[in-house]
């Protein structure tokens, strides 16, 4: 016997990353028996059979049951075989989709509370942004508190079923609102899709926008909205398109109950919205 070409079970089994129980196992079911029974008694395997087992390793991996893979071995070329490696391959396929999808979901969930730690109630600055897709909700302007609150629920159902993961959505506001001074003036529910989403209503635009915070309940926005104003004015930019309205922080708060007055003056609101020189 060589010893380059051949193993005892218990060097073959550290060799491939398994124990010698489930090398027993396999030996014991016929789906991999060893090259050969020394006279010691010692169970011995070939070079040639870390291919095999290797294989082995990845269907389980894969999640083929020991039948299936038992199947494979007695009849490689079977079609129902091949179909059922397809369907495999097209699970993996969607279970590589899904975590991507939630890595990105955690990224933004990351840099969202990244901003919530650096935002200052009144704070106005200049960012540049990159083009974003958003879905719109049905029209919210002049609607009831009731009406609104029940577009927003048919809202957060569609985003369920466009996205299956969302952070949450906000509101929009016109330019030509605010320089009315109609800070209540609501547009609709808007919500940032995935960067690769195929379904979208509207992309907003890349380009220089004014980024302001508000901190405490809804009640600081015009405060705010008037300080947005007055910085355009100083600065000679000119406010178009809308005004988007995000909640930083609002899952936590939710989870601790929202409707609690103390938890809105932790509230953090993110208002961006694009800007031109004069």
């Amino acid at each position: 016997m060589e010893s380059k070409k051949y193993f005892s079970s218990g060097e073959f089994a550290k060799l491939t990353g398994v124990n010698k129980r489930t090398l027993h196992y396999y030996n014991d079911i016929g789906l991999i028996k060893p090259q050969f029974i020394g006279e010691n008694g010692y169970h011995y395997y070939s070079g040639m059979q870390f291919a095999s087992l290797e294989l082995i390793l990845l269907l389980r991996r894969i999640g083929l049951s020991i039948a299936e893979i038992q199947e494979f071995f007695s009849n490689p070329e079977h079609d129902s075989f091949e179909e059922m490696l397809a369907r495999k391959k097209q699970l993996i396929d969607d279970s590589i989709k899904q975590l991507l999808s939630i890595q990105t979901f955690l990224n933004g969930k990351s840099d969202r509370i990244q901003l919530a730690l650096q935002a200052k109630h009144g704070d106005i600055s200049l960012i540049t942004q990159p083009e974003r897709k958003i879905v719109l909700s049905e029209s919210i302007l002049g609607m009831s508190e009731e009406d609104d609150t029940s577009v927003a629920a048919e809202f957060s159902l569609r985003l369920k079923k466009l996205f299956s993961l969302y952070d949450s959505f906000g509101t929009r506001i016109s330019a030509d609102a605010l320089r009315r001074q109609r800070f209540d003036c609501y547009d609709r529910y808007f919500a940032y899709c995935p960067v690769h989403a195929k379904n979208y209503d509207e992309i907003i635009p890349a380009g220089t926008y004014l980024q302001a915070f508000c901190i405490g309940s809804w009640d600081k926005l015009p405060q705010v909205y008037e300080q947005i104003l007055e910085y355009a004015q100083e600065h000679s930019l000119v406010l178009f398109g809308y005004a988007y309205e995000e909640g930083l922080n609002e899952m936590s708060l939710s989870s601790m109950g929202i409707e609690n007055i103390n938890l809105m003056d932790d509230y953090i609101t993110r208002i961006t919205i694009a800007v031109s020189k004069e």
